[in-house]
C-alpha cells in the first residue's frame, strides 16, 4: 500500500466534512462509528455519541484508525449523475459526490503515489454501513460472551 503522511490524510478528511467514519481503537481493538466535525494541524474532530473528541495525526505513532464511510461509485443512481451534470460549473461535481459519501479518486501532490486512487484502495475508507458495522461488533460480542 502507498504511503500517506498523517498531514495528507487530514487533507483528505478535510474535504469529507459531516461525513461518518469508523474509527478503531489500537488500545481495545473497539470500533466506534463518529462523524468528522473539524480539522486543525495534526488532529481529527469526530462526534461520537455526541462528544467532540480531537483524535491526533501524527508520523511518529497511530493510536487508532480512522476510515471513512463511503459508498463506491457503482452505487450512483442516473438521478444523481443527472443532477451532477446540471451543476454551473464542471468542478463541482467531484465535490457534489463527495458531499453525498461516495469515494472518489484523490489528487495529493503531484506525482505522488496515491494520485487517482478511490480511498477504499488506499485504506482510508470503508465500504460497510454503520449498521453493519455497529450488528459485526455486536454479534462479536455475543459469540465471546458464549
Amino acid at each position: 500500500m502507498d504511503r500517506l503522511s498523517a498531514a495528507e490524510q487530514l487533507i483528505i478528511f478535510s474535504r469529507y466534512l459531516g461525513q461518518q467514519v469508523v474509527i478503531r481503537s489500537y488500545l481495545n481493538e473497539e470500533e466506534s462509528i463518529g462523524t468528522i466535525k473539524g480539522i486543525r494541524q495534526g488532529a481529527l474532530l469526530v462526534a461520537i455519541d455526541d462528544v467532540h473528541r480531537w483524535i491526533p495525526f501524527t508520523d511518529r505513532f497511530k493510536v487508532c484508525e480512522v476510515k471513512l464511510l463511503l459508498k463506491p461509485l457503482r452505487k450512483l443512481t442516473s438521478s444523481i449523475i443527472e443532477t451532477a451534470n446540471n451543476l454551473p460549473v464542471q468542478a463541482f461535481i467531484t465535490p457534489y459526490y463527495q458531499q453525498l459519501g461516495f469515494d472518489m479518486p484523490v489528487y495529493v501532490s503531484p506525482g505522488h503515489p496515491c494520485n487517482c486512487k478511490y480511498l477504499h484502495e488506499i485504506g482510508l475508507a470503508d465500504y460497510r454501513s454503520a449498521d453493519e458495522i455497529l450488528n459485526f461488533e455486536r454479534s462479536a460480542l455475543v459469540a465471546a460472551t458464549n
